[in-house]
């Protein structure tokens, strides 16, 4: 997978991890494992083919020995083409990377046939893994929405501390301001790119095209010169790109 797509990847995550929140400001953020897969559409296949197959999928995971695990299909939305040469991408969401380990552990033992439907519509050749961590966590406990990622770079003598600080006062602006959406943060996994020189990834949600507007507008009247002076010093951001991402099923916590 080049490092272009590397960025990408991390779109699909804020859409599973957005139930997720702080217990207060200083408890230590939870966590979600997370894996994702890269698949195009064979020739004469679409997503109501997809769907088809999600739906069989969903019914065999309820039935398996699988632990608690959502499950989202990602489309881009707002990007360049060329830098995403998928038709969609799978998000898998569980609490932890035992839990998911478990599960494709299942998979793998009792999946083969729905797995070979999947392929019949749309094989996948890339398969990456990744942590979820949740800055701003939503309002509300909406499933799917719009993800909008940027892959950023930590500046000199900056780390961990630097971030984690930087993100306490843009948290407190966006509530002050009331602008609305989500914000995450996912650190790399098991699987990308070789070349990969990014060091997490920041995530915005949001529940509609809408609620992104209003956002960006409050960011060209102020909410940009504020994310600099809070910033400028700590990270490096590439330009972001938007997703949509629908939930396809899954299974609950016993």
């Amino acid at each position: 997978m080049n490092n272009q797509l590397t960025k990408i990847v991390l779109a699909i995550i804020v859409l599973a991890s957005s139930s997720l929140a702080l217990a207060d400001h200083h408890a230590a953020p939870r966590t979600a494992a997370l894996e994702a897969f890269f698949c195009s559409f064979e020739k004469g296949k679409d997503m109501d083919d997809l769907l088809k197959v999600t739906a069989e999928w969903n019914k065999w995971i309820d039935t398996s020995d699988s632990k608690a695990y959502d499950a989202y299909v990602m489309q881009p939305v707002i990007n360049t083409g060329a830098d995403f040469p998928y038709d969609y991408f799978w998000l898998g969401v569980a609490k932890n990377h035992e839990t998911m380990g478990h599960n494709s552990d299942e998979w793998m033992k009792t999946g083969g046939k729905i797995a070979a439907k999947f392929d019949a519509v749309a094989p996948c050749d890339t398969h990456i893994l990744m942590t979820s961590q949740v800055v701003k966590p939503s309002s509300n406990n909406v499933k799917g929405g719009f993800a909008q990622i940027s892959s950023c770079e930590l500046k000199d003598g900056a780390n961990m501390g630097s971030l984690m600080a930087a993100d306490k006062q843009w948290v407190s602006w966006m509530t002050d301001n009331e602008m609305p959406g989500a914000l995450m943060r996912w650190f790399g996994g098991v699987g990308e790119a070789k070349d990969s020189t990014t060091d997490f990834y920041s995530v915005y949600l949001a529940e509609s095209l809408a609620q992104r507007g209003k956002a960006h507008d409050m960011m060209m009247a102020g909410g940009g010169a504020a994310l600099s002076s809070i910033y400028d010093d700590v990270m490096t951001c590439d330009v972001p790109r938007v997703y949509l991402g629908t939930p396809v099923g899954g299974k609950s916590a016993s």
